[in-house]
């Protein structure tokens, strides 16, 4: 019996789960938009690529992923120039994924800004 009750345990706390975060955001199209300006070439069938060069810029961004924690990064700036390779190196917890996390922009930002081919992605 207790067996069987695990599993209904575990559908009652799939139910008390917070909700996530909307995939699509209202200032997605406003980002849409900044790209197609910015983006200066075209493929094949004539759509607007984007990001053109690939310059990267980080400009004192701090994140967290709860507003109860301390950040994981912090006033984090610096430049990535169109085709640098980049490696990104550091001790356990320094924030090396978290910084991949913000440039795929899995997690929100609280401070600063990313821009790619100056379109600020945030």
């Amino acid at each position: 019996m207790q067996n069987f009750m695990t599993s209904a345990q575990a559908i009652h706390q799939y139910t008390q789960l917070e909700i996530e975060d909307e995939l699509v955001k209202p200032q997605d199209s406003k980002m849409i938009e900044e790209a197609k300006k910015a983006s200066s070439g075209s493929t094949e069938s004539g759509h607007k690529i984007w990001p053109v060069h690939g310059q990267i810029e980080f400009s004192n961004v701090s994140m967290r992923y709860r507003p109860t924690l301390e950040p994981s990064v912090s006033k984090l700036s610096f430049e990535v120039q169109p085709g640098m390779k980049v490696g990104i190196v550091g001790r356990t917890g320094s924030g090396k994924s978290s910084i991949l996390q913000i440039l795929f922009r899995l997690t929100e930002i609280f401070e600063g800004q990313v821009k790619i081919d100056g379109v600020n992605i945030s």
